[in-house]
């Protein structure tokens, strides 16, 4: 088993037990297919700002991934049906660099599709990063996201995996997708805990959405 997939297993695992930020969801054993297909995702300002971040610290942060599936209200805004957000945490090479140097990254997050306020990256991955994001930063309720996962490449081994995916971005640089949530897909993709990639559910097409989404964000500006 690999460092990566056991990481995610003991996620999936901490996740029933770990006290979040706000009451957990209601409704998250109901298993169903999600409803239709945009055309494109949106990408608030503050995600790509984020991601320009990523990029200049691969080896300290990561990005967790989630997708609005309805609109949303949280407590620094309302946010559109299919946005795609991202939000950075710090690795563990990272963490090393809080406690001997007293490190710090910047981060944003989004009050609206153009304005953001900074925000500190998820300290670790104790919790389940793309819940601490609904729940802790957006403060807004996970029933309404789906997630994943952006960081480095994976190795070619782990890119056989069925639940990672690693793509070329419009920025000329890879990236490595992990498609699980410990909570937030199995509402939408009839009970799996990954983003499908094949039909089921959509689950190959909601794929290419946040892979174009992913290229919008890298690209830097703040629209299209």
């Amino acid at each position: 088993m690999t460092p990566l997939t056991r990481r995610a297993l003991v996620r999936a695992s901490a996740a029933s037990a770990a006290l979040m930020c706000l009451p957990r969801f209601a409704g998250a054993a109901t298993t169903q297919c999600a409803a239709g297909l945009p055309d494109r995702l949106t990408v608030d300002c503050a995600s790509r700002q984020n991601f320009r971040t990523f990029r200049k610290y691969p080896d300290d942060l990561g990005l967790a991934g989630v997708v609005s599936m309805a609109f949303v209200q949280g407590r620094l805004g309302s946010y559109p049906a299919a946005n795609l957000f991202l939000f950075p945490w710090v690795k563990p090479a990272g963490q090393a660099l809080v406690k001997k140097e007293g490190k710090h990254w910047p981060a944003v997050a989004p009050s609206n599709e153009t304005l953001y306020v900074s925000a500190a990256p998820i300290p670790d991955a104790t919790l389940p990063l793309d819940e601490y994001f609904c729940r802790c930063v957006l403060q807004a309720p996970g029933a309404s996201f789906i997630g994943f996962e952006l960081g480095v490449p994976f190795t070619k081994a782990e890119g056989r995996l069925p639940w990672f995916t690693n793509v070329a971005l419009a920025d000329g640089k890879d990236v490595g997708i992990l498609w699980n949530s410990p909570n937030l897909n199995a509402p939408w993709f009839d009970g799996d805990r990954w983003i499908p990639g094949d039909a089921t559910c959509n689950g190959a097409a909601w794929r290419q959405l946040i892979i174009h989404g992913l290229n919008a964000a890298s690209t830097g500006a703040c629209y299209g």
